[in-house]
């Protein structure tokens, strides 16, 4: 979720000379049914002096929105998605292999519609440390709704606004295990694009976001050579976290507009030290993550944090109840480039403790500035053995009315901010979303 504030000078730049996705389209149902058809195949065995693991996943997702698009795109959407996960061990355990691949066909958004090799990596165990080398997603963090700390890995927003669907990333990591806490070391070649949802996507912004004619700010581009490291330890009830980048931001700051009337992109190098903190007493949480960066506009801090209670076993049963509250800061204001600058969420979790693996998050998020809403709900359960279905739900309230393609280009021509309602432009996006999972 992007406000565009900097007043730039319209670009004129060539059309960009999209590929036809037909073939790639035709192809990748053609590799759909080879998966199903020979799924049960193989799943696991020895192989070579070792043993290997094969799993493979297929999803049907729709999404159903409560009205008609303010900028022209379908009501509902139809998404197929396919990926496996390899594992191969040798040497007693200590080197293993794994591969994730997945790709996502999209009814309606060819940017929704690509793949990404989740994790392709080399991993050797020793006593006290471990190498893993390859693509691998990373996840830092404790809080529950704003995940700031978390930066290894790219954000794909053409799956979701959350942010919490990861490109995999290339990178050599080191893992030293001590008494005092564990030490990684991060080696990071390569940078990935951010995607976020095309013109025929929804929930989208006023302009399209895309990747192509994306700058750096580092000569070497996109081909910049990152580091990273981070310590953790524990102490009693305490569980911390601290943590430097030193690379190309994965937030990209906008700078333009082209001629297709898309938003440009531009990658500076940014140095981002993080602190995370949890302490446990009983049935509480207390949580806190906390990010300081320079390098992307002026130096700025930012944090969230929040507690969870947790009621098990109510009403003499195997459920269980947890309460969620959290507060966002940061303290660029309304010039942060997102809308979670000074929230205040509240939410419930539900966890069934049965067979079926049954749970429900619902989160209620309420800007304390333009009262702006976000309602949403995550939950599952597992069919038999082999299905598994999800419900997820999106609702924006409070948001102001959408402004139309000509209103935001004269705020853009002129330089004005607009409303600080920045989640204006999904004020017709609200969602339920279904998808049902076939496991082989």
């Amino acid at each position: 979720m992007v406000r565009y504030t900097q007043s730039v000078q319209l670009q004129e730049l060539p059309p960009i000379n999209d590929s036809s996705y037909g073939v790639i389209r035709t192809s990748v149902l053609l590799f759909l049914v080879m998966i199903v058809s020979s799924a049960s195949v193989a799943s696991e065995g020895a192989l070579g002096g070792g043993e290997y693991k094969l799993d493979w996943e297929v999803g049907t997702q729709a999404r159903l929105f409560a009205e008609g698009a303010s900028y022209g795109q379908s009501r509902s959407d139809v998404s197929v998605r396919a990926q496996a996960e390899f594992y191969y061990q040798w040497n007693d355990g200590a080197d293993s292999i794994e591969f994730i691949p997945w790709f996502v066909i999209d009814k309606e958004d060819d940017e929704r519609t690509h793949g990404d090799i989740q994790d392709l990596a080399w991993i050797h165990v020793n006593d006290d440390w471990e190498l893993r080398t390859g693509i691998r997603k990373v996840f830092w963090g404790v809080t529950e709704t704003v995940h700031l700390v978390d930066i290894i890995n790219q954000s794909d927003l053409s799956r979701g606004l959350d942010g919490e669907d990861k490109l995999g990333q290339p990178m050599i990591n080191l893992s030293l295990v001590n008494d005092w806490g564990i030490v990684d070391f991060f080696v990071l070649p390569g940078h990935r694009k951010r995607i976020f949802a095309g013109e025929d996507g929804r929930p989208r912004s006023t302009f399209v976001i895309t990747k192509d004619h994306a700058k750096y700010e580092s000569g070497k581009k996109s081909r910049r050579v990152d580091a990273a490291f981070r310590w953790q330890t524990a102490i009693d009830d305490w569980e911390f976290s601290l943590s430097h980048f030193s690379g190309t931001s994965r937030e990209p700051t906008i700078i333009g507009l082209n001629n297709k009337e898309e938003l440009l992109t531009y990658y500076p190098v940014i140095d981002q030290t993080g602190l995370e903190a949890q302490y446990i007493a009983g049935e509480w949480i207390w949580k806190l993550e906390s990010v300081f960066r320079s390098g992307q506009g002026d130096r700025y801090t930012a944090a969230v944090v929040g507690t969870e209670y947790t009621q098990v076993g109510i009403f003499n049963t195997d459920i269980d109840l947890g309460w969620i509250a959290e507060s966002s800061f940061d303290d660029r204001g309304f010039d942060a480039p997102h809308a979670s600058e000074r929230d205040i969420v509240v939410g419930t979790r539900w966890t069934l403790n049965d067979v079926a693996s049954s749970q429900a998050l619902f989160f209620v998020s309420v800007d304390s500035a333009t009262k702006e809403q976000i309602w949403t709900l995550e939950a599952s359960r597992r069919f038999y053995a082999d299905w598994f279905v999800t419900i997820d739900m999106f609702v924006f309230a409070n948001t102001g009315e959408a402004p139309t393609i000509e209103e935001s280009l004269d705020q853009f021509e002129s330089g004005e901010s607009g409303s600080n309602r920045k989640l204006a432009a999904f004020t017709r996006d609200s969602y339920i979303q279904f998808e049902v999972i076939r496991y082989f």
